[in-house]
């Protein structure tokens, strides 16, 4: 009983982490497609259980700044935008202190 609790609840803390990088992902929406607006509400979705795993492993901001701009150029196909790309990695950072403290 005690071991599904605790997977329960790792569940729900891994749940709660990926939704609040899927939110910093629809505001950097480097494409422009203003999730669940103009395009799918889920675009960047999948990029977050990673990023999120990065997070917690120690990755800096310029760390994320890198993958989101490797998103951005190789899977995207777009121009770069370094500054865009460091201030939504800064704001997956925040968006993770709470568990950034507890996992390092």
């Amino acid at each position: 009983m005690m071991a599904e609790q605790n997977r329960n609840s790792q569940k729900r803390r891994a749940m709660t982490q990926i939704r609040a990088v899927e939110a910093v992902l629809r505001r950097w929406d480097p494409i422009g497609t203003v999730p669940g607006i103009a395009g799918p509400a889920d675009e960047y979705d999948g990029y977050a259980p990673h990023i999120v795993t990065m997070a917690l492993a120690g990755a800096s901001a310029h760390d994320l700044a890198l993958h989101l701009s490797k998103l951005r150029t190789r899977s995207m196909g777009l121009r770069e935008d370094p500054a865009s790309d460091e201030v939504f990695a800064l704001e997956v950072i925040e968006a993770l202190q709470p568990w950034l403290t507890y996992y390092r």
